[in-house]
């Protein structure tokens, strides 16, 4: 699309390299977003290093590029303490994404899980707890693959790294003749499976997101206390 001038506030507009019905193509597509906010969350805060909330409208009108946005949804769970600091500030987060037109957020569940450490010293063992999410891959899956055989966009747009999504990707691709574009911070959390099912790649780099964040506590975006280590959440 060498020529054509995106903004993330603007429409694309015609230069003397694209045509005029060229550009009618672009805003005529129909494209919808998929937001794995635990992934972005980790990427941005680990991957990064950047210790700021990412405006999720503003990424959304970027990835869009001028293009016909019919809906886009973000992906989270309830926090497992919502009275502390951490899950109030995760429901006004929650609440700002209630303002964003065409946005809806999807909820998954966290559940409690138990690890068994040794200590290499004494080979003593212990245990502690957390929290993980579960259902919110399963659920973009379905979503994802469900519109596209509804006819519902022409384009997906996949902000993840999730290897499990892989097989969704491939699935709407060779069944539906949609195109799917994957978004995520470059990485260990953007899996390989996942890149190469995709049609396009976007990667979310600090230059990419610059304009897409703000000065917020980033642990509004996530709904669990600890995120699990890049390499833990998508092996290449």
């Amino acid at each position: 699309m060498t020529g054509i001038w995106f903004c993330t506030a603007f429409p694309v507009k015609a230069t003397d390299k694209v045509s005029k019905q060229e550009v009618l193509n672009v805003e005529n597509e129909r494209a919808m977003v998929f937001v794995d906010g635990g992934n972005l969350y980790a990427g941005v805060k680990f991957g990064l290093h950047l210790q700021k909330s990412v405006d999720i409208d503003s990424l959304i009108k970027k990835l869009t590029l001028g293009r016909r946005l019919v809906r886009a949804y973000y992906y989270t769970t309830p926090s497992p303490h919502p009275n502390s600091l951490q899950g109030k500030g995760h429901q006004r987060f929650l609440d700002k994404l209630g303002w964003i037109e065409n946005l809806q957020v999807r909820r998954g569940r966290v559940v409690p899980r138990t690890h068994t450490v040794e200590c290499p010293k004494c080979r003593r063992t212990f245990e502690y707890s957390d929290y993980t999410q579960k259902g919110v891959d399963t659920r973009i899956a379905v979503d994802m693959v469900t519109l596209a055989v509804r006819d519902a966009y022409d384009t997906a747009i996949l902000v993840s790294g999730d290897s499990d999504l892989a097989e969704a990707v491939n699935y709407i691709r060779e069944q539906t003749n949609k195109k799917v574009e994957n978004a995520c911070v470059p990485g260990k959390s953007w899996a390989k499976t996942l890149r190469e099912a995709a049609d396009k790649r976007i990667p979310l780099t600090r230059d990419y997101l610059m304009d897409c964040l703000f000065e917020a506590p980033p642990e509004e975006e996530a709904p669990l206390d600890e995120q699990a280590p890049l390499d833990e959440q998508a092996p290449l």
